[in-house]
């Protein structure tokens, strides 16, 4: 394991890049450290960098996965076209905000060319870690938070503005959490230290509750559709072996026990269940107008935009806009929309439309090939948690985005990529 330190360092720099902003949010606004606004975070990200990078670059590099490499790098190239020919009539963006949003990911792409391939499984026991420390952060910081009042959904409300916050980082972190915990522990014999696993995972569950967020609810609903799916015949086998009978007795009785002492969780999160459910109806409702139950019956505010998102671009953007502007789109983040698959259409147009939309494609491709044959335990999770970025495309972020696009540039290096070992095998001509 010692040999593995220098590994581990880089992989710590892996999850500090994509999943950036649960610490940040933590450290700058929960703690008031460093300072205020997008100087910590770039900050963040530069630690990141460092710590991916090796301590002599003149070795191996290893290729990124092509084929989204080269949708994603078509797309930036348009994107930085058009925001030096084509630029919004509603402004010119900020010129060192939008450089560094070209820049970093592309730095980020080339440190992590250093990672070996055969040692991806490293990213994933750092990711169990700092997801966990990301979520308990966030619980702490909730308790000494005088602006936050049970009911709301779990998130640090920023500094600069304490009526604000983002819960969808936390939710996926806490995804991330369940996820790569769960995947690990199928790689450990201890017992011990599986059922350490079990009881982040659990956690994890519990915070991605407390978040409440509809896209890594969802996300995770499909995830558990599509497990059970493949594997369904292997659960239902092992579940009755008395080795996991044991473990999940184990896990049962310290759940309850620690439920039993916080009377108060186990009362959080059956509230925070619940008002999920009202508001999931809720969205329903605002998006085909039909009623789940009587509570369900409201406008969900949040989904209304991208309602009227779809309707501006069939009525308005197809509807009346020219050949001209269809086909080249209004110019440089002309329209904010929240739907990433439509506004890199009404934005750069046809061609942006579709190399945008390509990389996900793509990455569907490869997600449905790692469900059955994954290259590693990390591309298995990312083969799960590409659903929730999947989803996002219509429901969240914009095409032209950093936070995202270091994500993308995180399956890009590493999504799909096997070893000799992991190889799939190909059928060998045979011989008279």
């Amino acid at each position: 394991m010692w040999n593995d330190l220098k590994y581990y360092r880089q992989a710590l720099g892996v999850n500090m890049l994509w999943n950036s902003y649960p610490i940040v949010f933590i450290v700058r606004d929960g703690f008031g450290v460093g300072p205020s606004g997008s100087t910590f975070t770039i900050l963040y990200w530069g630690l990141g960098i460092l710590l991916l990078m090796p301590m002599n670059i003149f070795r191996t590099v290893y290729l990124p996965n092509r084929m989204l490499f080269a949708c994603w790098f078509g797309f930036i190239v348009l994107g930085w076209l058009y925001w030096q020919y084509y630029p919004s009539p509603n402004g010119y963006p900020e010129r060192v905000r939008e450089t560094l949003t070209y820049v970093i990911p592309l730095v980020f792409l080339f440190a992590s060319m250093y990672y070996p391939n055969d040692k991806v499984h490293i990213i994933l026991i750092v990711m169990v870690f700092y997801s966990l420390i990301a979520s308990a952060g966030l619980l702490y910081s909730l308790t000494r938070d005088p602006h936050w009042t049970f009911g709301e959904r779990a998130a640090i409300k920023f500094a600069a503005n304490t009526q604000n916050s983002n819960p969808h980082a936390y939710a996926n972190n806490a995804l991330c959490g369940v996820l790569a915990a769960l995947i690990v522990s199928g790689r450990v014999k201890s017992v011990v230290i599986k059922v350490f696993y079990y009881l982040v995972a659990v956690f994890s569950m519990g915070v991605l509750i407390l978040a409440r967020t509809n896209i890594s609810l969802i996300g995770l609903a499909i995830m558990a559709v599509i497990y059970l799916t493949l594997h369904g015949r292997q659960v239902v086998g092992s579940v009755f072996r008395p080795r996991v009978l044991a473990i999940v007795a184990v896990v049962y009785g310290i759940v309850a026990l620690l439920l039993s002492q916080f009377r108060f969780a186990s009362y959080a999160l059956s509230v925070y269940f619940n008002t999920f459910i009202s508001r999931f109806g809720k969205v329903i409702y605002t998006v085909t107008g039909v009623e789940v139950d009587q509570k369900s019956a409201e406008i969900d505010y949040s989904s209304v935009n991208r309602v009227y998102s779809f309707r501006y671009v069939y009525e308005i953007f197809l509807g009346e806009g020219s050949w001209g502007k269809i086909l080249f789109g209004e110019g440089y983040k002309a329209q904010f929309f929240d739907v990433p698959a439509l506004e890199a259409l009404v934005n750069q147009g046809i061609l942006g439309f579709i190399l945008f939309n390509s990389f996900f494609l793509v990455m569907g491709v490869i997600a449905v090939q790692q469900f059955f044959r994954p290259a590693s335990d990390l591309s298995k999770f990312m083969a799960y948690f590409s659903i929730v970025i999947l989803i996002a495309l219509f429901s969240g972020a914009r095409p032209i985005d950093l936070s995202m696009w270091l994500v993308y540039v995180f399956y890009i290096r590493f999504f799909g990529i096997y070893t000799p070992k992991t190889q799939p095998a190909t059928l060998k001509p045979q011989t008279a």
